[in-house]
């Protein structure tokens, strides 16, 4: 099972560990390639320390060293060594150097006024580092050139002859720094990762507890609860489009739920009457075998009642299959046909209804047994629920709003409605007649057109005008 928590600890753990260990390793190189640097240029220095010492006066060439001043190249405790080089034999050497058999730094092959460095083993055995240049030994500032040589300081210059010097230290103590900073970089490696191992876990963790609570509210709410919706003054501002659309949902639910029950006491209650007719009947007839009276009608009368109960299971399966979620077939309907032949088959009285149909409304592309349907349902109330003296109105052109057709089905009603009963028309098994006397009528045939309806993306709606003149009207 896919986990939330674990995938988003994992990817932004390993996210900021790359980019921490990433920064790390950054710091690490710079560090130890400024601290190699800073040991090059002490190396530089000392060896330019070494090359000031060294002039030359008309005769000879003087070094004007002292171990005193640089005990480093006398002594025996981390001895530092330099050599000099002049028309390719020793010039001069350091003290140390004579301490040991091997007493000879290596010479490089470098351009005049160029220096190279490179790592060696000193004569003592320890791993180190050189320094090798070539160079002109300065002139000394106390001899008059053009006096001493006859010639001029820069043509003087030219002739000189170059020297080498070897400069050479122990590079061990730079290499222990070098280590340990390399240590600190994977100890502060692994005790971030770590550390952001667990604080990230414990972030996402109070981070995800709101879902935690969002789930332990849903537990508590069923269809039968008194609570029927999700609290969001707690919630953070993700959530709260969650939980209003939960809230929705529960809502929708519990409105479901209430009409689902509602009509299952409604259906029992149609059906019971005529089960209960039944029973009677046949146990009159047990009873009194030999009653002329109740045999001669007890045939008529069981198919009454049955025909009733097929009536209202007939009714029950229409409002089922309008609710199913299948697609239905489209296909061209020619709409002043389908209405007057629905008018023929249902005004049986002769009573008067006037139809106004639009020219650019004789046609339209729609279900022709769901339109069918929701005519035929909507025709026959307005005839059943208005005395015969009124007139039933029919009316079908475009609606300029939409650019839809508009169909509108009106009729002076013989009940008394409210703007209240209104909200309940499409309800199924909703009859104003609370009593249900009337054996031809159970409150189906509304609900199965507004099912119909919204199957063939219609609208329709139900106003109440003066003199309880019911008006429905279709949109499609």
């Amino acid at each position: 099972m896919n986990s939330i928590k674990k995938k988003l600890s994992r990817y932004i753990s390993i996210s900021i560990s790359v980019l921490l260990v990433s920064l790390f390793f950054i710091t690490d190189i710079s560090v130890d390639s400024w601290i190699s640097n800073e040991f090059d240029r002490a190396m530089v220095n000392k060896a330019g320390l070494l090359e000031t010492l060294v002039s030359e006066a008309p005769e000879k060439i003087d070094f004007d060293f002292a171990d005193e001043f640089m005990p480093e190249f006398s002594g025996v405790n981390d001895p530092e060594y330099f050599q000099l080089w002049r028309d390719n034999k020793i010039f001069e050497r350091s003290e140390t150097l004579k301490l040991f058999e091997d007493n000879e730094l290596p010479r490089l092959a470098v351009a005049l006024h160029k220096s190279s460095i490179i790592n060696i083993t000193l004569p003592d055995g320890r791993s180190g580092r050189m320094y090798f240049t070539r160079f002109k030994p300065q002139i000394d500032s106390d001899i008059d050139v053009k006096e001493a040589f006859g010639l001029a300081r820069e043509e003087f210059v030219k002739n000189q002859k170059p020297m080498e010097l070897a400069y050479a230290t122990s590079n061990e103590a730079l290499n222990q720094i070098l280590w340990f900073v390399d240590i600190i970089f994977i100890f502060t490696s692994i005790s971030a990762v770590i550390a952001v191992r667990l604080i990230v876990f414990n972030v996402v963790e109070r981070g995800l507890k709101p879902l935690d609570e969002l789930n332990a509210a849903l537990k508590q709410i069923n269809l039968n609860s008194e609570v029927s919706e999700i609290s969001t003054n707690t919630l953070p501002e993700e959530l709260v489009a969650i939980a209003e659309g939960i809230n929705h949902f529960i809502s929708e639910n519990k409105i479901l739920y209430s009409r689902e029950k509602r009509i299952t006491s409604d259906i029992a209650h149609e059906l019971k009457t005529p089960i209960a007719e039944l029973l009677n009947l046949s146990e009159v007839a047990i009873k009194f075998p030999n009653e002329k009276q109740l045999a001669a009608s007890f045939k008529t009368d069981v198919l009454t009642i049955t025909q009733r109960l097929k009536n209202i299971v007939n009714g029950i399966l229409l409002l089922q299959k309008s609710a199913s979620l299948s697609e239905l077939e489209k296909q061209q309907v020619n709409v002043t046909l389908l209405i007057n032949t629905i008018i023929i088959t249902e005004n049986k009285n002769a009573r008067d209804v006037k139809l106004s149909v639009h020219h650019q409304c004789e046609n339209i592309k729609t279900n022709e047994f769901a339109f069918t349907t929701v005519l035929t349902n909507l025709i026959n109330n307005a005839l059943y629920y208005s005395s015969d003296s009124t007139p039933i109105m029919i009316d079908i052109a475009p609606d300029q709003k939409t650019n839809k057709m508009k169909v509108t089905i009106s009729n002076f009603s013989t009940f008394d409605y409210s703007e209240q009963d209104l909200v309940l028309f499409f309800e199924p098994l909703w009859q104003k007649d609370s009593s249900r006397t009337s054996e031809e009528r159970y409150g189906l045939g509304l609900a199965i057109v507004k099912s119909y309806c919204e199957k063939i993306g219609a609208t329709i709606n139900v106003s109440i005008e003066h003199d309880q003149k019911i008006v429905f009207t279709i949109i499609i």
